[in-house]
């Protein structure tokens, strides 16, 4: 028997009943999880598209349920908690222009919060969603596993997540409204345009680098806890960088300066 029909045939065993009707409580349950006060009320999001699922199993996120269309014809993700809707009722769960016909619900991560262990970041009211993704999956690739939100948009946004890709399952993420005593003995440094030229700046081994709002910049109060300033050097002709690719850029700038380039 071949792998895919294996698949399939699982998937029919498993999943008994077809949900058709929009009204159905669990589909209005989950789609409620597109609303930011639904999330927080229940501490589930939902994730899209068949490598998210993939890699939500394999990081071992609590995945509550996962949602199938009739079209999907993928692997078979946990067949005891999968339930399949119609194609019109998924197109209402989907946030896809070309939805893969699976998408899976998973509950938020607690976090307790902890002072950073490593070289880490601060987002101080980043607000775009698609920024904060970025910034998200580049601090997973580049190896920044503590992220301090204050102020920010929502993670667990439908647009945080898809820009995130599977970078929310492999960091911590602390939502913050003071700093405190919690970045005690780890030097803050600021990204601002009217710093350090970051290429030739020799960061310490352990820092926290602060990435501010895409408007407005880091706000006085973080800027004043700063022990450092940085800026990515430009051409003149360029009046600024997309908060999300200069945080990449310093991150991995800070990185090799840390390591002694």
């Amino acid at each position: 028997m071949s792998e895919n029909l294996l698949n399939n045939c699982l998937r029919r065993f498993f999943v008994f009943v077809m949900i058709t009707s929009r009204q159905n409580e669990f589909i209005k349950r989950v789609a409620s999880l597109k609303d930011k006060k639904y999330r927080e009320l229940c501490g589930e999001y939902i994730i899209e598209g068949i490598k998210q699922v993939r890699e939500a199993v394999r990081s071992g996120q609590e995945i509550v349920n996962v949602v199938v269309s009739p079209l999907y014809r993928g692997e078979v993700f946990l067949p005891d908690r999968t339930v399949e809707v119609s194609e019109g009722v998924f197109d209402k769960l989907s946030e896809e222009a070309a939805p893969q016909g699976i998408l899976a619900v998973l509950k938020i991560p607690k976090t307790e919060l902890s002072p950073p262990s490593d070289s880490c970041l601060l987002l101080d009211g980043v607000s775009d969603p698609g920024n904060l993704g970025t910034i998200i999956r580049t601090a997973n690739a580049a190896g920044y596993g503590e992220l301090y939100l204050r102020n920010c948009a929502d993670p667990y946004a439908p647009k945080c997540v898809r820009a995130a890709m599977s970078g929310l399952f492999f960091v911590r993420i602390y939502r913050i409204s003071e700093t405190g005593t919690l970045f005690d003995g780890v030097p803050l440094i600021c990204a601002d345009m009217a710093g350090e030229n970051v290429f030739l700046f020799r960061a310490p081994e352990k820092f926290c680098l602060v990435i501010g709002n895409e408007a407005n910049g880091v706000s006085g109060a973080v800027r004043g806890m700063c022990a450092h300033t940085v800026s990515i050097p430009m051409r003149e002709s360029c009046e600024s960088l997309n908060a999300g690719v200069s945080a990449g850029i310093l991150m991995y700038a800070l990185s090799e300066g840390a390591r002694g380039k």
